[in-house]
């Protein structure tokens, strides 16, 4: 009998998109299935409506995720928390399912901090594009396009109400999952290591840092450290 495929699913940043992942889906694409999960309103689904709850998020992503194989979720920053609510989801639907979550680049789901902009007015604007500019790597086509940058901050400010929208009861530790934290060791987001990621689960834990600021997805290390956990888990089985 054929053995299921393996399948990585990897879920960008906050006013990112699909394309901010694909350094580790062509590391990982020789052993797995990968798939770039998009948000809606950019990149390849710029057409489509911004989404602001969490909810939707997860159900959009879910009806994608394929039904059947082991998952190996991975998620940057928002996409951390993105990915930990599909291990939740997929594992209550089908509990045996074997599930990874590699989170980067954020507070444990149960610290997450809330941001404070509900609306877009000039004051939270300006507070958005300043929280986007301390995190660092904004290309100077988009710094200096008065036009792009709007359509960025809207974007950004819709992802961080996704981030609000997370109920404690979406927090609750995950059962059995395997996590693996990665972050960066000069990332201005987390002035402490993101430690209490470990509390999220029942499973396996593992947390690393790495030399860098907040998007380290793209580095060579993080693939490197990827690969031994999930190789660790195997041999732990």
């Amino acid at each position: 009998m054929n053995e299921l495929p393996s399948h990585m699913v990897l879920f960008h940043h906050a006013g990112g998109n699909a394309s901010s992942m694909q350094a580790i889906a062509r590391r990982f694409s020789s052993a797995f299935s990968t798939m770039l999960m998009e948000m809606p309103g950019r990149g390849r689904r710029r057409q489509e409506a911004l989404m602001y709850d969490v909810g939707a998020i997860v159900d959009d992503f879910a009806a994608r995720i394929p039904e059947q194989g082991r998952l190996i979720l991975v998620g940057h920053s928002l996409g951390a928390y993105i990915a930990y609510l599909l291990a939740r989801h997929c594992r209550r639907i089908t509990p045996e399912r074997d599930i990874v979550l590699v989170v980067m680049s954020n507070d444990p789901i149960h610290c997450r901090r809330r941001f404070p902009w509900r609306e877009l007015n000039p004051e939270s604007q300006q507070a958005i594009w300043h929280f986007a500019t301390r995190l660092g790597e904004l290309p100077d086509w988009l710094t200096q396009d008065d036009v792009l940058r709007q359509q960025f901050i809207q974007v950004l400010a819709a992802d961080l109400a996704v981030a609000n929208s997370i109920r404690a009861e979406d927090t609750e530790p995950l059962n059995g999952v395997p996590v693996l934290v990665i972050y960066g060791d000069d990332d201005p987001h987390l002035p402490d290591a993101p430690a209490r990621w470990g509390e999220c689960t029942s499973g396996i834990y593992r947390m690393e840092s790495v030399p860098g600021g907040h998007f380290i997805q793209s580095g060579s290390d993080v693939g490197d450290i990827i690969f031994r956990f999930i190789s660790d888990v195997d041999m732990e089985k």
